[in-house]
């Protein structure tokens, strides 16, 4: 892999490592160009659903109810569903409390798309916060 990564290094490619394994990916600076090429937009995310991803990955494993709390909305069952179906969560069990709510925590998935090695790559919770989200004790 060292050898594949040097060699990458005077290309318009790059290999990087991710949770899932390692990537070969276009260089970043040369996205601009790349986007005239493909007319296609890319995917476009809901505020609702970005701040339901961010809850579940800061503060997994989360149920609906948490990320309800926190948001201070109802958490639409298609949210959850958008997101279980793009592989981004999980569900890892059952919180042991009324109702038997269902626990969500992020995937590997979630970690190649944002090309993270890990949940320790996420930036502090409160360099990202905009507008303010509170997290209850």
């Amino acid at each position: 892999m060292t050898e594949l990564a040097e060699d990458c290094r005077s290309r318009p490619i790059e290999l990087i490592q991710v949770a899932s394994g390692y990537r070969l990916q276009v260089r970043q600076a040369f996205s601009p160009w790349l986007s005239r090429l493909f007319e296609a937009r890319g995917d476009r995310y809901s505020r609702a659903l970005l701040e339901t991803l961010s809850i579940i990955a800061y503060r997994q494993p989360a149920t609906r109810g948490d990320v309800e709390d926190i948001r201070g909305v109802a958490a639409g069952a298609s949210i959850i569903d958008t997101l279980l179906e793009r592989g981004w969560i999980r569900a890892v069990g059952q919180r042991d409390a009324p109702g038997r709510p269902t626990l969500f925590a992020t995937t590997r998935q979630f970690l190649d798309y944002f090309n993270l090695k890990s949940l320790g790559e996420l930036p502090p919770w409160q360099e990202i916060n905009y507008p303010p989200l509170t997290f209850p004790d």
